[in-house]
């Protein structure tokens, strides 16, 4: 109940306080913001991937709008030189509004990165997207070879998502999931979570299917490393993935010292307000950790 209280009160709080807890997982809002942190993690040796903030967009202007900051970003990424790597959201480029316009803004970013040999990660949404992003994937796959998407494990129907993925030689970040669904189609119980997260991740490995295992939960990260080991599975065919700003630095240097590859996923941009209030409004169970981040950087 507390946690939901504080999260209902965030998006009446001032944006300065909001944005004091916020500035370690975002860039900032510009672009040049961003390539200076991919910059200083890649000098550390770690990979990255850029997501400009924003989604659940209400028009097709602003839709329009994303879609060429998009493609704007990836010449910038180009002249640069950092990792060729970007994260986008459906939603953002207008999926929820109008599918076949959302289709081709973002069918027109995967052509103009292909082109430019950039790897195009499409993100997976909460659940009324899921079909539509899944098929949306597949078919473009067909065509351009430098896309993925996601899946997230506390969906129940994600084993047989992630199966017909393996069968299309698919390349999968595979999370645990952030929105706030339904008891009926999503796992609620951690270890329910966990044990689920796991069987998809084997699942990958098994099949030598490219997989990025995207945790900060220390349970996965052990059972995952086990798994790894245990089985000898090539470090070519999977990597571990991080939110910017996530506490859990010293466990993402250990899995790059065992010669790991892992990336952190890097967002920037104008929307980090509405960003950081919706995803506390989703799931409230993190308000708390946002109250203390506040407490513990005010001292």
């Amino acid at each position: 109940m507390f946690n939901q209280f504080i999260a209902l009160l965030l998006p009446f709080t001032p944006k300065f306080i909001v944005k004091f807890f916020s500035g370690r997982y975002i860039a900032g809002e510009k672009v040049e913001d961003a390539i200076q942190i991919c910059k200083g993690l890649q000098d550390q040796g770690f990979l990255t991937t850029l997501d400009i903030l924003g989604e659940s967009v209400t028009t097709l202007e602003q839709a329009a709008t994303a879609k060429n900051e998009y493609l704007a970003l990836l010449d910038t990424i180009i002249a640069s030189g950092i990792e060729k790597n970007v994260s986008l959201k459906p939603t953002a480029l207008g999926l929820a509004i109008d599918e076949n316009i959302g289709i081709q803004n973002i069918t027109e970013i995967v052509m103009r990165a292909h082109e430019l040999g950039i790897f195009i990660r499409i993100d997976m949404e909460n659940s009324p997207f899921t079909d539509i992003t899944l098929k949306l994937y597949l078919d473009l796959k067909k065509t351009y070879s430098n896309i993925g998407t996601v899946i997230q494990a506390y969906m129940k129907r994600s084993f047989k998502d992630v199966q017909n993925i393996i069968e299309n030689d698919g390349n999968l970040r595979i999370c645990k999931g952030i929105y706030k669904e339904s008891p009926a189609i999503a796992f609620q119980k951690r270890e329910e979570v966990q044990d689920y997260f796991m069987k998809l991740i084997e699942e990958m490995l098994r099949h030598k299917t490219y997989v990025g295992i995207a945790t900060h939960d220390d349970v996965l990260f052990e059972r995952s490393i086990k798994l790894i080991e245990d089985a000898d599975i090539f470090k070519e065919n999977f990597e571990f993935q991080a939110l910017l700003g996530v506490p859990v630095l010293n466990q993402l240097h250990a899995l790059k010292d065992k010669g790991f590859k892992v990336r952190i996923y890097v967002p920037y941009g104008k929307e980090w307000f509405a960003y950081s209030t919706r995803r506390l409004k989703e799931n409230p169970n993190i308000a708390g950790q946002v109250l203390g981040n506040i407490f513990k950087r005010s001292h």
